[in-house]
């Protein structure tokens, strides 16, 4: 028996032996490798639903815990060939071999090293793994077990220890890598607690990150770049409020230029700024509340962003405000004077959520030169943010419109290459709508009538800069009117490369008028052409007018290739018709008057008079006249020099050398036929325009206009002539029931400030004679008040009806808004008139005193003298009755025999004694 049981135990010896050294050959013999393998992988195939590959030798330690050391692993990807979707180098677990026998497969305590992730996005949107929804389920699905488990669900629950590992994230799509290198990195569980941390960097820039996730407590996130610091802490949601999290994110990004350098991007902008929200995430729901964002560039800007986003991925219930300087505080940037200067210096936006998309319910865009704010700006849409080939960040398939949503005036859609210094920019659009865009005082029911206006146009900046490579529009459903045009620009800021082709018609003005609502005014058809092309160098300006019979071009070439401007060109007409102006000047008049009606009939309220508080009277100061223009109310004295005004005269006439020249062929009107030649000279801001000579019938006058745009750059001179007019003519059609006879000539000379056009009439000053000889006047008032009453009685003027006057001649003098006169004189064969005095049309006021006496007789007694006072607008006369005497106060009382005619005779007497 002994002997049996010794040999049972020998043969168990040597079995346990054989099954000792089969085993250890089966775990650790290079035979059984494969065999090996083919365990593990299947093993890990199953735990993380994708194909587990080994491609070096499986070791297994075997305890109670096995330990398996694996070397050379990877899990090739399942939609790129070629490409591993997970390598290792070295992967080392524990497998609880009692679970495995339970059926219950039980991993933990991993250690990997050199580890390489490779998340790659191709070009057609392919992607290294496999994608997979509903990672968040849904309650009624919670029940549900997910059907291919991730390789992050897998480890969420072990401890893992990483060394040397490399991250890769590469989207073709957007242009986006990030290329992790962690140093180390560990994933704890502990009973309560699960914690995370990690070091190393991304894209060259090293990081930190510390994570804590206790059980039934809140959790936190820290993440370090350099100077950015984050901050991610939150609390997880019970299921009995639909489960998920609330976490206060809070960036302070440091240097802002290191948030450039991590997503691989060129450094557009520097500074520093702190971003923070609250967010909640639940199934389906992505909301931030109070976000509160604060950007200070280094370049003085300062942007502040605010709202709240009640869904992030659907865009619902967005209510975010921009609020952004883009100067440094107090120091704007100089008015712009030319497009090339032109800055942005201020945004001021509120983008919500609309029926269709995001919008801007309010935008207001402020630059160096103008305001433009927009009532009605989206939705918008934007496709994807991108980084280019240049390390840019952009944005592509942006689609936006401008307008009511069921009608919108704009659409657009495009892509811009470099968002920062909105560059890259390639735009094609179109507007429409109704001809009230152009026709502002279209009332809607005359709209339809007039038609629709479309429009395309495609702007790019592919030579360089902003160009509008694209503008053609027309007008649609009229027979009214007829609008076409074509625009094609280079250069926005430097206006090269430019094309415009332009052509307007209206084919009857009476038709036209109307449907405006306003007496129709026959002047035929009326049309307008224009066309304009340029380069760097030179640029060619041509327009065409015609009404009825009448036409009018110009041509205007610009070179700019040298140093000062060089402008040439003609205004020419082959026949231009007295009438035809006339007719069009009082169908300009009715077109104005009905917009004005127009806002007058849309409005309840009785129109705003400028600066008027009340009807009740005021009573005046008496001013004192220092010689200056008076200040008129809410008006500053002060303004911007020329040179820093966007568009300077100034400027603009000191550096042009300019000649153009006019010709007006046939002036017709109702007196014949005549002529009219000009030109406008500038050189060295010396500018002269004329003379300008103009023969109508028997009419004629010559105007002269000079300017000293270097040395008095607000001063204009003008001087000239003119003679040969009817004054009879001139009294009928003023219709003042007057008839008269006489030729008028007069002469100015007078200069007035230009800085303000509207300010010309009150800074003029000069002097001015208006003079007529050989007249008559259907009256014989003016013998009645020289003469009195029983000589007028047996006077042949008062037979006759009529009065001869022999001259008239009126010097005056102007002064700043005032008109003095000293020697107006108007005479007769027996009486002559002598007035003086002074006009204010500043201050409402006129003083005039007017005295008939016989001829040659200034010293004896004026019958009826009579004078003008008070307001202009409302003048006092007063007759002088009883008459008045004058004297010389040298005692001058000699009419000398060689009168002269004309000149006031109380200033022709000489001393002597008196007849």
């Amino acid at each position: 028996m002994p002997k049996a049981l010794m040999t049972t135990l020998k043969w168990l010896l040597a079995i346990a032996v054989v099954l000792f050294i089969a085993l250890w050959l089966v775990l650790a013999a290079p035979m059984f490798s494969s065999f090996r393998q083919g365990i593990v992988e299947n093993l890990m195939t199953d735990q993380l639903g994708q194909p587990f590959e080994i491609d070096g030798d499986v070791r297994i330690v075997l305890k109670r815990t096995a330990r398996v050391r694996v070397a050379d692993a990877r899990v090739p990807s399942t939609n790129m060939d070629d490409l591993d979707l997970i390598a290792l180098t070295l992967m080392e677990l524990d497998v609880d071999l009692l679970g495995v026998l339970r059926g219950n497969v039980a991993l933990d305590n991993f250690v990997m090293d050199g580890l390489q992730v490779n998340l790659l996005t191709a070009e057609d949107g392919t992607t290294s793994w496999i994608q997979r929804e509903g990672r968040i389920k849904k309650k009624d699905e919670e029940d549900t077990k997910e059907d291919s488990p991730s390789f992050l669900t897998f480890l969420s629950d072990k401890t893992v220890t990483f060394t040397n590992i490399g991250l890769t994230i590469d989207n073709a799509t957007s242009g986006f890598v990030f290329d992790f290198d962690l140093e180390s990195a560990l994933l704890e569980q502990h009973e309560k607690l699960v914690t995370f941390s990690g070091h190393g960097s991304v894209n060259g820039e090293e990081f930190e990150l510390l994570g804590n996730y206790p059980h039934d407590a809140p959790f936190s996130h820290d993440v370090s770049f350099g100077e950015l610091s984050l901050t991610y802490n939150g609390t997880v949601l019970p299921e009995s409020e639909g489960g998920g999290y609330v976490a206060d994110f809070d960036l302070e990004t440091g240097e802002i230029g290191e948030i450039f350098d991590i997503f691989g991007l060129e450094r557009s902008v520097e500074g520093h700024g702190r971003i923070s929200t609250e967010v909640t995430r639940k199934p389906d729901v992505w909301a931030l509340a109070d976000i509160e964002s604060t950007f200070e560039l280094d370049g003085g800007q300062h942007i502040v962003i605010s709202g709240k986003v009640d869904n992030v991925l659907p865009r619902d219930g967005v209510d975010i405000t921009i609020d952004a300087r883009m100067h440094p505080e107090g120091a704007p940037p100089p008015p712009a004077t030319a497009l090339k200067d032109l800055k942005l210096t201020g945004i001021d936006a509120h983008i919500i959520t609309g029926d269709q998309g995001l919008e801007f319910e309010e935008l207001n865009i402020q630059t160096n030169a103008f305001d433009q704010g927009l009532d009605r700006v989206g939705p918008i849409t934007i496709g994807q943010f991108y980084r280019s080939p240049e390390g840019t960040l952009g944005v592509r398939e942006i689609t936006l419109q401008v307008g009511p949503l069921d009608a919108p005036f704009i659409t657009a859609s495009g892509s811009v290459s470099d968002v920062f210094k909105f560059k890259g920019v390639s735009i094609e659009g179109a507007l429409q709508g109704a001809s009230t865009l152009l026709l502002r005082s279209l009332a809607e029911e005359d709209a339809e009538r007039f038609g629709r206006v479309y429009a395309e146009f495609d702007i790019s900046d592919d030579p360089g800069h902003l160009s509008l490579r694209r503008l053609e529009a027309r007008s649609e459903n009229t027979d009214l009117w007829s609008l076409d045009a074509k625009i094609t620009m280079e250069d926005v800021k430097k206006l090269s490369g430019f094309l415009l082709e332009l052509s307007l018609s209206v084919a009857d003005s009476a038709h036209f008028l109307e449907a405006l609502q306003v007496d129709p005014i026959d002047v035929g058809a009326l049309g307008l052409t224009m066309g304009m092309t340029g380069d760097k160098q030179n640029v060619s300006l041509d327009i065409g007018f015609n009404a009825a019979d009448s036409d009018i071009s110009t041509n205007i070439t610009f070179d700019i290739s040298q140093d000062i401007n060089v402008i040439r060109g003609g205004i020419l007409s082959n026949r231009i018709r007295l009438a035809d102006i006339r007719d069009g000047t009082k169908a300009v008049i009715a077109i104005a008057g009905s917009s004005k009606s127009r806002e007058a009939e849309e409005t309840d309220q009785p129109p705003l008079q400028p600066l008027v508080l009340d009807e009740t009277p005021v009573k005046q100061e008496p001013e004192i006249d220092d010689g200056k223009p008076p200040l008129q109310p809410l008006v500053i004295e002060q303004e911007p020099a020329p040179e820093e005004k966007f568009f300077s005269p100034q400027r603009i006439l000191t550096k042009t050398d300019l000649e153009i020249s006019i010709d007006l062929k046939e002036f017709v009107g109702d007196k014949g036929v005549s002529s009219m030649s000009s030109q406008l000279i500038a050189d060295q801001g010396q500018i002269q325009a004329g003379p300008m000579e103009l023969y109508y019938g028997d009419g004629f006058f010559r105007v002269n206009a000079e300017m000293d745009a270097v040395n008095q750059p607000e001063i204009l001179i003008i001087n000239g002539s003119t003679s040969g007019w009817d004054l009879g003519e001139i009294l009928t059609s003023l219709e003042l029931g007057i008839e008269a006879q006489g030729t008028l000539d007069a002469a100015l000379n007078i200069s007035g400030n230009i800085s303000q056009p509207k300010n010309f009439a009150r800074t003029i000053t000069g002097a001015a004679t208006l003079n007529m000889g050989n007249g008559a006047v259907a009256t014989s008032l003016l013998e009645l008040a020289g003469l009195g009453i029983f000589p007028w009685l047996f006077s042949e003027e008062r037979r006759k009806g009529w009065t001869d006057v022999v001259c008239v001649r009126a010097p005056v003098q102007l002064n700043t808004g005032k008109v003095t006169f000293d020697r107006v004189v108007v005479e007769t064969n027996s009486v002559q008139l002598f007035a003086r005095g002074a006009v204010d049309w500043i201050n409402d006021s006129i003083k005039l005193r007017a005295e008939p006496r016989r001829v040659g007789k200034p010293l004896s007694r004026s019958a009826w003298p009579f004078e003008v006072t008070g307001k202009l607008s409302d003048p006092k006369f007063k007759l002088d009755i009883g008459g008045s005497r004058s004297r010389r106060a040298d005692g001058a009382s000699v009419m000398p025999a060689d009168r002269v005619p004309c000149i006031p005779d109380i200033y022709q007497l000489e001393q002597g004694e008196s007849e």
